[in-house]
């Protein structure tokens, strides 16, 4: 005669994060550029999706990085918004307001950018990006 009733989690594998050219920081002009480059697909290809971009103390090279962010768009770490699909627009664009901190505080982080159809609201974006800019 009872019941359980709990709040839901939300899961992700640690050891992937928003440090695309692994050197060892997140930052918005290095790793958010080069996330959302990845995310508009062959418009930056090759050496355009880190020129610019690739911290010099980088531990991945092109190829790396490529295979980097092809593993978070294929385990869908980079669906931000949780809607099924990774878009530039929208998950990227949320990606690199959460590493300008404070000047996307609230609402600002996910205005205009949030798809129609998310799972995730404010707060858990918040929570997911949080996690993925820790890095262990």
């Amino acid at each position: 005669g009872y019941s359980l009733q709990a709040n839901s989690i939300l899961i992700r594998d640690a050891s992937w994060n928003l440090d695309i050219d692994g050197d060892g920081k997140v930052g918005a002009l290095s790793d958010g550029i080069m996330a959302v480059r990845y995310m508009f697909g062959s418009a930056f290809a090759g050496n355009a999706l880190i020129n610019g971009a690739n911290s010099p103390t980088a531990t991945r090279n092109l190829a790396e990085i490529q295979a980097y962010l092809q593993e978070g768009i294929t385990k869908s770490y980079l669906d931000i918004d949780g809607d099924g699909k990774v878009g530039a627009l929208s998950d990227g664009i949320m990606i690199v307001r959460y590493m300008f901190g404070s000047a996307f505080a609230g609402n600002k982080l996910i205005d205009g950018a949030i798809a129609p159809n998310t799972t995730r609201n404010l707060t858990d974006i918040q929570s997911y990006l949080s996690g993925l800019v820790t890095l262990t």
